[in-house]
């Protein structure tokens, strides 16, 4: 089955095929394929109806619900650019993601809008309010409207919206900064129907699917799994988000046959104590990214499914995979036919089989993975140096072919399935008037991946206690980026230009002396 250029253009053809078969579940509420289109056309005119212009941006803070993919959509079909901001940015974070993005328009609840208020100076043109609301979040400072006053307006439009083309910017989505500020990828409207169909072939998949994904449409993940499961016609079912002890229960609830998982769910579901019922599920087929090798059989034999292991990133959601039945535990699997795959050294020369080396790739086709970094042409020219697109990921290539995944080239941390940018932890953290210095680490998690370890180097003759250091940087945090570890030390290693080593932070790790949250605060 080819792939149009647009998701627009996908929910066009794919209603004009069986308008009332099943295409999205959320929120529980179902929609066929003619009423995914109408809502998502409409929104799309209520939106131009605003003056919005293509290629200006709107921005939507929003858990999963069915206004949130009315909005993103419409926002595309409209011709302008969606951004979607973390629902657990807070503070500086948030305040960066708007100020960068520059949004006219800004959509969610009244308890995201507030959030957006609070943090933000550049107020926005118009606030438009999901749900149920007791005030205006901006007040005076933009113009209001409910979700439903922008469906009128659309309702009441007579615009024709064009198809947008292949290679106008879709979507900016921010994904967390290494050495510097999180970045916004900007993807062409081409990328969704593009890496849906890439990723369908890989799992298989055919019209008669219903697809569960429980993970937030502000993550790509989301996206593509609705995606993938409309390129094949099949049904998108949403979860609010992922609970451990009821996602069996969820997966039996929408008869689903395939879900995807990330980070350490498959680790969380593998710890819940077994059930008789374990293979008692409609689930055949699930797509995982980050599975630990040590449990992946195991997870496959106690709930009757097969496990696709996946490598991908939001530049370009799908690069290495294997077919059903060929997965390899501890492997990430073989590059996708759609992309040229190498692993390099330093300098960009391919390395022997076996060896360390960066992965580096690109695609033999266009508008199908990420024009860039938005208002970061240096950080674009730098990720896309020899023409090849780096990302800072080492690998090993085995002699069957099948990559291994070692470690990040670059300074993230990997918790829970989110990519946590050491850099934003250590600005949060240095913002304290106490603290001199600070250097943020991934240390291995109990529950796989990461946890988050900063060590302090305070002011002399000053101190802060641990617990009051985390509400501070709690403001600024994203939830899942706040440190679980805090352990202060009276230096920091440092390279001849003074900057703080990180890779001997790293091999120091943390010690026994380290304040831990989990156990000091009671969090898990």
């Amino acid at each position: 089955m080819t792939f149009q250029d647009s998701l627009l253009a996908t929910l066009r053809v794919a209603a004009a095929e069986r308008p009332d078969h099943e295409f999205l579940r959320v929120s529980g509420q179902s929609f066929t394929r003619r009423q995914t289109l109408d809502h998502v056309e409409t929104a799309g005119r209520g939106i131009r109806a605003l003056g919005i212009q293509p290629g200006e941006r709107v921005g939507i803070m929003c858990g999963n619900r069915p206004e949130t993919v009315w909005a993103w959509l419409g926002t595309n079909a409209a011709g302008a650019i969606d951004v979607p901001f973390n629902a657990e940015a807070r503070g500086r974070l948030l305040e960066y993601f708007v100020s960068d993005a520059g949004p006219r328009v800004l959509i969610g609840t009244e308890e995201y809008l507030t959030l957006l208020a609070e943090a933000v100076s550049s107020d926005p043109e118009y606030v438009v309010c999901i749900g149920e609301h007791s005030g205006r979040p901006f007040g005076d400072r933009a113009k209001h409207l409910t979700f439903e006053e922008l469906m009128a307006l659309g309702r009441d439009s007579d615009e024709t919206l064009a198809a947008p083309p292949a290679d106008a910017t879709a979507t900016i989505m921010y994904t967390s900064g290494t050495t510097g500020p999180s970045k916004g990828v900007m993807l062409p409207q081409r990328y969704y129907p593009a890496q849906g169909a890439h990723s369908a072939d890989i799992m298989r998949l055919g019209d008669d699917e219903v697809v569960y994904c429980a993970q937030p449409l502000f993550h790509i993940d989301a996206r593509g799994f609705l995606a993938t499961t409309w390129h094949v016609r099949g049904t998108a079912a949403l979860g609010q988000r992922f609970s451990a002890s009821r996602f069996w229960d969820e997966i039996r609830e929408h008869g689903a046959t395939v879900f995807g998982t990330i980070g350490t769910m498959l680790w969380m579901l593998h710890k819940q104590p077994p059930r008789p019922d374990d293979k008692d599920i409609p689930a055949r087929l699930a797509m995982c990214s980050s599975t630990p090798g040590e449990i992946l059989r195991d997870v496959e034999q106690r709930f009757g499914i097969d496990i696709i292991e996946a490598y991908g990133m939001t530049e370009c959601l799908l690069i290495a995979s294997a077919p059903v039945g060929s997965t390899v535990p501890g492997r990430i699997g073989k590059p996708v036919p759609q992309l040229d795959v190498r692993v390099v050294d330093d300098h960009d020369a391919p390395v022997s089989t076996g060896e360390i080396g960066e992965l580096v790739y690109r695609p033999h086709e266009h508008a199908v993975m990420t024009q860039g970094y938005w208002t970061k042409p240096e950080a674009t020219v730098e990720a896309w140096r020899n023409l090849w697109f780096h990302t800072g990921d080492l690998v090993r290539e085995h002699a069957d072919g099948y990559l291994e995944y070692v470690g990040r080239k670059k300074d993230s941390i990997r918790r829970r399935g989110e990519n946590v940018s050491a850099w934003e932890v250590e600005q949060a953290v240095v913002a304290h008037p106490q603290v001199l210095e600070a250097a943020a680490i991934g240390v291995p998690s109990e529950v796989g991946e990461e946890d988050v370890a900063v060590l302090v180097v305070t002011r002399p003759g000053q101190g802060v206690e641990p617990q009051e250091l985390i509400e501070f940087i709690a403001d600024d945090l994203p939830a899942f980026a706040v440190p679980r570890y805090v352990e202060f030390v009276e230096s920091l290693p440092k390279t001849p230009s003074e900057r703080v080593e990180k890779g001997k932070v790293r091999k120091r790790g943390i010690t026994a002396a380290a304040w831990d949250g989990n156990v000091a605060l009671g969090r898990r």
